[in-house]
C-alpha cells in the first residue's frame, strides 16, 4: 500500500470511536466539525491538484493546437499538389488519350501552379510515353513501370486497388527526394460508376526537399523536434523517413495522423523546453490543508478528552454502525475480521457471519490483498500515522468494486495496540461519474465543432470555444438567450424543423445557411441529439454545427474544372454532351431543330510555330472572347481540341439561320489581336450538321459537321458549310 489518495485522512483509533460511539448532541456537533474540517483540507488538496492538472492540460492543449496546424499545412500541400493534375487527367478519359503537344502544353501550365511538382509523366499501358520537362528526364521514357524493379510494386498496388497511390519519400536518380502520386486512368465509365478499360496511369513526383520547407518543418526556429513515418502511406506500422526517430520514444511526445490520399502518417513532436511546473502550488495547497487538519484534529481530540468516555458511547455506536452506508470493520492485532456491519453485505453480497474471523485482507480483490496485508504490517508497527488505500472487492455476483480504506489504530485501555478500525466505501459509481464528467468536458472543450446546449425552451445553456470561433458570437452575448444562429436563411428557419424533429424523435442532421457574427452567411452541416428525463421528456437539446465552406468551394471548384476548358474557359466536352442532351429533349417537345456548327483555326499551328505557344494560347483566349460575344447567351461555345470548337445552336429551325450565325462567327474572328506591336489574324472554316436531319446524337452530328468542315477546307479554307442532307 502507498500514500493516501481520497478526500480525507483519520489519523488515529480515537477519532474513529468518537465517531462510532458518540452519545450526544455535543459529541455528534464534534463528528460534524471533523469531518467538515478533513473536508476542506482534503478540498484544499483536490483544488490545488485540479489546478496544477488544468494548467498542465492547457500546456498541451496550446501545443496539441499548434502541432495540428502544421498538420494542416502538410495535408494541405500534399493534397494540393496531388489534385492538381485532376484536369488533364479529365482531359486524357474525354479525348480517349492525349497527343504529346497538349500534355505538354497542359503539363507546363500545371507546374506553374505548383512549384512542389518535380514533373508530370504518362504511361499509356504502364510505359512512359510523356514526360515534362524532358530536359532531365529523357531517360524515362519508355520507361515500363509495371516491372520495373523498384517501382512496380507501388504501381501494381495502384492497380489492385484501383485507386490513386502515394509512394515514399524515395531518393530520386536526379537528386533529393520525392512522394510519387501515381493515379490509374481509365476510360469509357458509366454513370453507375463502373470502371471503363484501363488506359493508363500518371505520376507526378512531389519534391518532399521542398514541401518540408514550405509546411515550415525545416525552419530552425520552429520550437518542435518533429519526426515522420509511414512510408507509403503505412501509418504507424511504417519505419521513420524524416526526422530524429527517437521522438517516437519520448513518453510525452504529440503524436497526429498525417492523412495522405489512401493512406497516412504518423507525425511526433517533441517541444523543445520542460511545460511549466507549479509545485508551488501543491506544496501550498498541501501545507494549507495540513494545517487545515491539524486544527481541526486538536480541536476535537482536545474537546473529546474533556467530554467523553468510550463506556457510555457502545450503544449508539452499533446503532450508527448499523445504519451507516459504508462498511465499518475492525480487526485484531492479526489482522482478522472481529466485526463487520450490515453495509458489508450490502456491498458484497456476502453475509457477515462467513467473513468473520478471517485475515481482513481476504476481504478484497485476489490482485490486491499481498498489497493489502504488507500496507498494513507497516501501518500497526508503525504505531501511528494514517492509513488511507484504495482496493477492489468482487461481490457475490462477480462485479468489481472500487473501495477506499480508512483505518486507524485500535488502542486498548492501556494504550496498547490491539488491532484496527476503519471504514470501507465503495467509491465506484462516483468513479465511474469522475470518468464520464471528465471526458464530457474534455470532448466539450477541445471539439473543433462548434456546440450548442439549448434547453427544453430554445435557451441557450452554454457553448463551446470553438462556437466562438467558427461564429464569431461570445459565448456571454448568446448563453441565457434565444439565440437563432441561421437567421441569414430565407424561407422557413432552421430551427424550427429542428425542434419538430426533437419532439419526434432523438437525432437530427441536415444542412443549412448560418451567419456570423458580423454579417456574413456561410454553409453549416448539423447533427443535433435529444437529452430526456426517465419519463421521456425533452431536457436539452445538443447542436454540432461545423462549417463546411471549404467543402463546398472544393465541390464548385472540381464542378467547374470538371465541365470547363482550362485555358479559354469555354465548356468542354464533357458540358457540351450534357448540353446538347438537355436542348435535344427540349427541341423534341417542342418541335423545333438545333444546329451545330464544327470548326478549327485556319492558320493556326503556323500561327504557334512562328509566334510561340504563348502566343498561340493568346489566340486561343481571343477567339473564345469573340465567340462568346458572336452567340445567344442560350446557345453553347465549346472547345473540344486543341484549335477545334464547337457551337451548338439550342433553337434553329432551318439552314439559313445556322449559316447566319457561321457569318457572325467568321466576321467575329476577323478582328485581329494584338501582338508585340503587331497584329495577328486568324480564320475559320466551318462546317454544320442540323438536328434531327443529320443525327439525333451529338456523335453522329460531330461526324456529319467535320466532313462539312473539309468540304470548305478543300474549296480553299475560311467560310462555311452546311452538310447535304440524308
Amino acid at each position: 500500500m502507498g500514500a493516501g489518495v481520497t478526500d480525507s485522512k483519520i489519523p488515529s483509533k480515537r477519532f474513529i470511536l468518537a465517531f462510532m460511539q458518540g452519545t450526544s448532541r455535543k459529541s455528534l456537533g464534534l463528528v460534524v466539525l471533523l469531518v467538515v474540517g478533513l473536508a476542506a483540507a482534503a478540498l484544499v488538496v483536490l483544488v490545488g491538484t485540479l489546478a496544477d492538472a488544468s494548467l498542465r492540460e492547457r500546456w498541451r492543449a496550446e501545443r496539441q493546437g499548434e502541432l495540428g496546424g502544421l498538420r494542416a499545412t502538410l495535408e494541405g500541400e500534399i493534397n494540393g499538389a496531388a489534385n492538381l493534375t485532376a484536369g488533364l487527367i479529365a482531359e486524357v478519359v474525354l479525348n480517349e488519350g492525349i497527343d504529346p503537344l497538349h500534355f505538354d502544353r497542359h503539363a507546363r501550365e500545371l507546374m506553374r501552379e505548383r512549384s512542389l511538382l518535380r514533373n508530370i509523366t504518362l504511361a499509356p499501358g504502364n510505359v512512359i510515353a510523356m514526360v515534362h520537362p524532358l530536359a532531365g528526364n529523357e531517360a524515362a521514357l519508355g520507361l515500363d513501370l509495371l516491372n520495373h524493379p523498384t517501382q512496380g510494386a507501388a504501381t501494381r498496388l495502384m492497380l489492385a486497388s484501383g485507386r490513386p497511390v502515394l509512394a515514399g519519400p524515395v531518393t530520386l536518380a536526379q537528386g533529393g527526394q520525392a512522394l510519387i502520386h501515381r493515379v490509374p486512368i481509365y476510360l469509357n465509365g458509366d454513370d453507375n460508376g463502373t470502371r471503363g478499360r484501363y488506359w493508363g496511369l500518371m505520376s507526378t513526383p512531389i519534391d518532399f526537399d521542398r514541401l518540408i520547407v514550405a509546411v515550415g518543418l525545416g525552419d530552425p526556429a520552429l520550437p518542435y523536434r518533429v519526426a515522420l513515418r509511414g512510408i507509403d502511406g503505412q501509418g504507424d506500422r511504417g519505419p521513420v523517413f524524416w526526422g530524429d526517430a527517437s521522438v517516437f520514444e519520448a513518453p510525452d511526445a504529440f503524436l497526429l495522423d498525417v492523412h495522405v490520399l489512401e493512406g497516412s502518417w504518423r507525425m511526433a513532436a517533441l517541444p523543445l523546453g520542460e511545460p511549466p511546473s507549479h509545485a508551488w502550488l501543491l506544496l501550498g495547497s498541501r501545507a494549507l490543508a495540513l494545517l487545515l487538519a491539524l486544527m481541526t484534529i486538536s480541536v476535537v481530540a482536545h474537546l473529546l478528552r474533556v467530554g467523553r468516555r468510550l463506556a457510555e458511547s457502545e450503544q449508539l455506536h452499533r446503532e450508527l454502525a448499523e445504519q451507516m452506508q459504508d462498511v465499518l470493520f475492525q480487526t485484531d492485532a492479526s489482522q482478522r475480521v472481529n466485526y463487520l456491519n450490515p453495509a458489508w453485505t450490502q456491498l458484497s453480497g456476502r453475509p457477515v457471519s462467513a467473513c468473520l474471523g478471517l485475515p481482513w485482507s481476504e476481504l478484497l480483490h485476489p490482485d490486491d490483498r499481498q498489497r493489502a496485508r504488507g500496507r498494513c504490517t507497516e501501518f500497526i508497527a508503525a504505531r501511528g500515522g494514517e492509513y488511507d488505500e484504495a482496493f477492489r472487492v468482487i461481490d457475490a455476483a462477480g462485479k468489481v468494486r472500487e473501495v477506499v480504506v480508512r483505518a486507524g489504530l485500535h488502542r486498548n485501555a492501556r494504550a496498547e495496540v490491539v488491532g484496527t478500525v476503519g471504514l470501507i466505501i465503495d467509491v465506484t459509481e462516483r468513479r465511474q461519474m469522475e470518468t464520464r464528467l471528465a471526458v464530457a468536458s474534455s470532448l466539450f472543450e477541445r471539439s473543433g465543432e462548434a456546440i450548442v446546449v439549448f434547453d427544453a425552451d430554445g435557451v441557450v445553456q452554454a457553448v463551446n470555444p470553438a462556437f466562438s470561433r467558427i461564429t464569431g458570437f461570445r459565448a456571454a452575448a448568446v448563453v441565457g438567450t434565444v439565440f437563432d444562429p441561421f437567421a441569414a436563411q430565407t424561407g422557413e428557419p432552421t430551427l424550427a424543423t429542428l425542434w419538430r424533429a426533437m419532439r419526434d424523435g432523438d437525432a437530427w442532421q441536415g444542412e443549412s445557411e448560418a451567419r456570423r457574427a458580423s454579417g456574413e452567411s456561410y454553409p453549416v452541416a448539423l447533427s443535433a441529439t435529444a437529452v430526456r428525463d426517465a419519463d421521456g421528456h425533452l431536457l436539452q437539446c445538443l447542436l454540432i454545427l461545423a462549417d463546411i465552406s471549404e467543402r463546398k468551394e472544393k465541390e464548385r471548384a472540381v464542378e467547374y474544372l470538371a465541365l470547363h476548358d482550362s485555358l479559354t474557359g469555354l465548356a468542354n466536352r464533357v458540358q457540351l454532351g450534357s448540353r446538347f442532351e438537355q436542348g435535344a429533349a427540349q427541341a423534341r417537345r417542342a418541335g423545333h431543330g438545333m444546329a451545330l456548327l464544327y470548326f478549327d483555326l485556319d492558320g493556326f499551328k503556323p500561327l504557334n510555330d512562328h509566334h510561340g505557344h504563348e502566343a498561340g494560347d493568346r489566340m486561343l483566349c481571343h477567339v473564345a472572347l469573340r465567340l462568346r460575344d458572336a452567340v445567344r447567351d442560350s446557345d453553347v461555345v465549346a472547345r473540344v481540341g486543341g484549335d477545334e470548337f464547337a457551337i451548338l445552336l439550342s433553337r434553329v429551325d432551318t439552314p439559313e439561320g445556322a449559316r447566319t450565325v457561321a457569318a457572325k462567327v467568321v466576321e467575329a474572328l476577323n478582328a485581329p489581336m494584338r501582338h508585340g506591336g503587331g497584329e495577328l489574324r486568324i480564320g475559320a472554316s466551318i462546317g454544320i450538321a442540323l438536328f434531327p436531319a443529320h443525327g439525333t446524337t451529338l456523335d453522329e452530328l460531330m461526324r456529319v459537321a467535320d466532313r462539312a468542315m473539309y468540304q470548305v477546307k478543300a474549296r480553299g479554307r475560311g467560310g462555311w458549310w452546311v452538310a447535304e442532307l440524308p
